[in-house]
């Protein structure tokens, strides 16, 4: 065994009955460390240093609080859970909260101890701080389900009126952040906020520094206010977000989406155009053949319209009339609709337009 490291051992009862508060802040740093044959290190002081940080937390007041906080980053879990302790005693959410960002999460209970602190507190303040501290966190560890749900749990526990929009405001800005750890961190939260972050993110989409990202999330949303919006986002100026709404729009999987769709299928840029192609895929070809007749009806009745002014045929009992050759069309439109779906899942785009050109096709008839 070979010595490391070893100061005077101290008696921390006696320091902690004299109220000796510098002794036990010194006590706090105490180390007695030694390294095995097998190079293992073996920290004998960390009992030690977990019993000074608990008599500081037992003084009372803000007793040795800078050396309480120091041990939240102490390598033994040991001591950083009895100073998680104390500062949850002490109501202490700020440094709580920024532990978050260091405290291993696969190895000890102190990371879990300082989650539990929070959510037991529960002060007004607790999300903001919290969320800042699990946003930003150095690293790129990502955000882990209690993390998030701790979160969502302290917003909702918070009654002041504006905390929601405060907190969506500082994710929305994180969208834009250089680290891409950050932002995913941010996109996390600010799904699990929705619907209640919804709007914002809308707001993000037409008008903030980060409207792919913001587009890709309203199709994680599932919310129904993310259709106009996105059906807009496929005329904007940027290919990346052209893309992310085309795609987000395929994910709400609302047949009202299909003609701005339609008319992303001939954008002139190609990966626009397959996203646009995908997401009538998954729409689905039935409501894709309904919503295509829909648009071609108008189109019938005006040829129609035509035709008989064409011909001369507006008098007599026996001319047709133009809204029952319209609605005879229609039905005749809405027949083939039943009769030319083909009854597969899904269809590509070149052999959705296959089926949609076999479709008026069928309409028109031989000539």
């Amino acid at each position: 065994m070979k010595l490391l490291s070893r100061n005077r051992k101290p008696d921390v009862p006696a320091l902690a009955e004299q109220q000796d508060v510098e002794g036990l802040v010194t006590a706090a740093g105490f180390k007695d460390v030694l390294q095995d044959f097998e190079g293992r290190v073996i920290d004998r002081g960390a009992e030690i240093r977990a019993q000074a940080v608990v008599a500081l937390g037992e003084l009372g007041g803000e007793a040795g609080n800078g050396t309480v906080q120091g041990a939240l980053r102490d390598p033994s879990d040991n001591v950083r859970s009895a100073a998680v302790r104390v500062l949850f005693a002490r109501g202490e959410v700020a440094p709580l909260a920024q532990a978050l960002g260091w405290l291993p999460a696969d190895k000890g209970n102190s990371r879990t101890l300082a989650l539990r602190a929070l959510l037991q507190l529960k002060e007004p303040g607790t999300a903001q701080s919290v969320m800042r501290a699990l946003v930003w966190a150095p690293g790129d560890r990502p955000l882990g389900d209690l993390d998030a749900a701790l979160v969502h749990t302290l917003v909702e526990a918070d009654t002041r009126a504006d905390v929601v929009n405060e907190i969506v405001q500082e994710l929305l800005s994180a969208l834009s952040d250089d680290r891409d750890e950050v932002v995913e961190r941010a996109e996390e939260l600010l799904l699990r906020l929705a619907p209640a972050s919804v709007q914002g993110i809308i707001a993000e989409l037409e008008g903030g520094r980060a409207p792919e990202r913001a587009a890709a999330l309203l199709g994680g949303s599932g919310d129904t206010r993310a259709l106009e919006p996105l059906m807009q986002a496929l005329n904007h100026r940027d290919i990346s977000v052209r893309v992310q709404a085309a795609s987000a729009l395929g994910e709400l999987r609302d047949p009202a989406a299909v003609e701005a769709l339609l008319h992303a299928t001939r954008d002139h840029n190609v990966d626009v155009r397959a996203e646009a192609g995908q997401a009538l895929d998954t729409i689905g070809t039935a409501a894709v053949v309904v919503t295509m007749s829909a648009m071609v009806r108008p189109m019938i009745a005006e040829a129609v319209s035509a035709a008989v002014q064409a011909h001369g045929l507006g008098e007599g009992n026996n001319t047709p009339q133009v809204g029952h050759v319209q609605d005879r069309e229609v039905e005749h439109v809405q027949d083939r609709e039943v009769e030319t779906v083909r009854p597969v899942g899904l269809l590509g785009v070149g052999e959705f337009r296959s089926a949609l050109e076999e479709a008026r096709a069928t309409d028109e008839g031989p000539q």
